[in-house]
């Protein structure tokens, strides 16, 4: 085998002493570069881990997030719209409680309208009468052609119950 590596041109010492540096360079490049490369590969790797699990724990937080807003934001409806109806409620019986005040006050102001008119009424069948009450004691007074001092009160009043039937 040493004469065909000798016709080969292969020098047995050089390549043991290449295979020597061979090894002694592959360990000082394990050591020094491969090893801290693949701890820093491991290092970033775990990183990336990390921040996949926070950025999926963040989707996963946003989402209960997004949920809790639309509910709040659904009860705000509700609670507004039953405010909004609570309102209306509260409004139509102020509403109705105004119409039926204006209508006591009407009802109030037309019986006392009323109430005047017939007063009014009476007032003026009173003057009416006591004007009528002269008239028939004149009438009466020229046609008997008696003393008007003498004409009673008695005679008036049946002459004036004889007008009103």
């Amino acid at each position: 085998m040493a004469d065909l590596l000798q016709q080969l041109g292969i020098d047995w010492r050089l390549l043991l002493a290449q295979g020597v540096n061979f090894f002694v360079v592959l360990a000082v490049l394990t050591a020094l570069v491969y090893r801290p490369l693949l701890r820093l590969l491991d290092e970033r790797r775990k990183r990336i881990e990390f921040g996949l699990k926070g950025a999926a724990e963040a989707d996963r937080r946003l989402s209960e997030i997004e949920n809790e807003r639309k509910t709040r934001i659904a009860a705000a409806d509700r609670e507004a719209v039953a405010i909004v109806g609570e309102a209306e409620k509260t409004a139509k019986h102020r509403v109705q409680a105004i119409v039926d005040d204006a209508n006591q006050r009407s009802e109030d102001i037309l019986k006392n309208a009323a109430a005047t008119a017939e007063h009014r009424r009476l007032q003026a069948l009173d003057a009416l009468t006591g004007e009528a009450q002269g008239l028939i004691r004149a009438a009466i007074a020229k046609t008997v052609e008696l003393d008007p001092t003498t004409i009673d009160d008695k005679l008036i009043a049946d002459a004036l119950a004889a007008v009103r039937r």
